[in-house]
């Protein structure tokens, strides 16, 4: 047996803190976005789309990055080794950094006040370039990532 294969799998209470401690300097990241963008007179919901669109690239390019995938190039799941830093990183600080919830109430305001063309603009921020974001973030990500041959060889 190796070494790596001797170890065992780290505790689920280490990753509940990592998720954790990324969190809290997730939610603070987003903070300083909302104050930063209050601070030049620009309304919350502005900096809410920001920090979703942003965290959303930067989710995808995390996904790539942790993931193993096949011969095809296909992503097959995020092995073993990366879970902390999935947990950290991605549950963790993008998970605190980006806002379902704040989403979910900046739309529920805009309509039940009327103001449906700052509730679709939201809405295709947030989504559409949403998803758009993820895939240029995980282009991203691929296109950085160690090739396999190369990888193997480190």
């Amino acid at each position: 047996m190796t070494r790596a294969t001797q170890q065992l799998p780290p505790s689920v209470w280490k990753f509940v803190f990592a998720a954790f401690v990324g969190g809290a300097f997730g939610s603070a990241a987003r903070g300083g976005c909302e104050w930063g963008c209050a601070s030049i007179g620009l309304p919350g919901w502005t900096s809410r789309i920001a920090v979703n669109v942003i965290g959303a690239c930067a989710i995808g390019i995390l996904f790539a990055r942790l993931c193993d995938h096949d011969e095809r190039g296909v992503p097959i799941g995020v092995p073993h080794r990366n879970r902390m830093r999935e947990h950290l990183w991605g549950a963790g600080f993008l998970g605190g950094f980006t806002t379902v919830s704040g989403f979910a109430w900046d739309m529920a305001s805009a309509l039940q006040s009327g103001s449906f063309e700052r509730a679709a603009v939201m809405f295709t921020a947030d989504a559409l370039i949403g998803i758009a974001a993820v895939a240029i973030g995980y282009a991203i990500g691929i296109a950085r990532r160690p090739s396999t041959a190369r990888s193997e060889s480190l």
